[in-house]
């Protein structure tokens, strides 16, 4: 299987957030080392809560008899280009008398293994250029009781190669195969669209890709100081957990503000 690349620019090329977030739990597994390693970890979409993130399928039984030799015709032509184009129509033709097109089985167990493939090989980190969002404080930093950092974003993404707004949908937009759909926009709608119903995340992620698959330790990224803005704290914190944060911070990352999360949202409402 082969893993399509496709240039994308640079970060000067677009417009991104001046400043990104992730909600953590002190206490929560892992959770410390986003302060103590400076560290990120970009995480399989098999581990993902919604079981449709990354999962929207390509919809090959949506072509038409003439799209479906078309798209063989495509495929035997770049896996064997020394063939004349009568035999590329003639293999076209040949496979999509089969009907594994149009067959939901036959279907189910390709996306299946896809996913697997693509699972093995590709991370995902989710963050949201919003630090006041009470629904992202309740369900990822223990409602309130968590902290939240800031990164600075032009910082972060040079490590992490850019990000991308998630957008929310009723419904998941279709997804057609090359040559009917640009490999941009297949990517796009497979990474980065969501059901209506994840709306409350607010997510900007970023999303890397390994031509094998990816180690644990491939997933880990670590941000040099720079890359962290701020630190905020939630309502609730225990005191413990206040003290060994600030502890944390200056001592893995430094001199960055750490705030209060009533004082930081009460200044960005006004």
């Amino acid at each position: 299987m082969s893993w399509t690349k496709e240039y994308q620019g640079t970060l000067d090329d677009i417009e991104i957030p001046k400043v990104v977030y992730k909600y953590r739990h002190w206490e929560f597994e892992h959770h410390d080392k986003f302060i103590k390693n400076r560290e990120v970890f970009l995480a399989s979409p098999e581990s993902f809560e919604d079981e449709k993130d990354c999962r929207n399928p390509i919809r090959y039984d949506l072509l038409d008899a003439k799209q479906t030799i078309e798209l063989y015709e495509t495929v035997s032509r770049r896996e064997h280009p020394s063939r004349t184009r009568y035999q590329h129509r003639n293999e076209a033709r040949k496979w999509a008398r089969k009907g594994f097109l149009k067959d939901k089985n036959y279907q189910k167990e390709y996306e299946q293994h896809y996913n697997k493939e693509m699972d093995k090989r590709q991370g995902v980190l989710s963050l949201t250029a919003e630090c006041c969002l009470d629904e992202m404080w309740k369900k990822y930093a223990k409602d309130g009781e968590g902290f939240c950092i800031g990164y600075n974003s032009r910082i972060m993404f040079e490590y992490l190669g850019g990000g991308a707004a998630v957008e929310y949908f009723d419904k998941l937009p279709a997804i057609l195969p090359r040559p009917f759909m640009p490999y941009h926009q297949i990517t796009y709608y497979k990474l980065y669209c969501k059901e209506l119903k994840w709306k409350f995340e607010r997510e900007y992620r970023t999303v890397k890709f390994w031509e094998q698959p990816a180690s644990i330790e491939d997933r880990k990224v670590i941000l040099p100081k720079e890359a962290f803005k701020e630190i905020i704290l939630g309502d609730k914190i225990s005191g413990n957990n206040r003290k060994e944060i600030i502890h944390a911070v200056k001592t893995n990352i430094g001199d960055i503000p750490i705030l209060e999360k009533k004082i930081k949202c009460f200044d960005l409402a006004l």
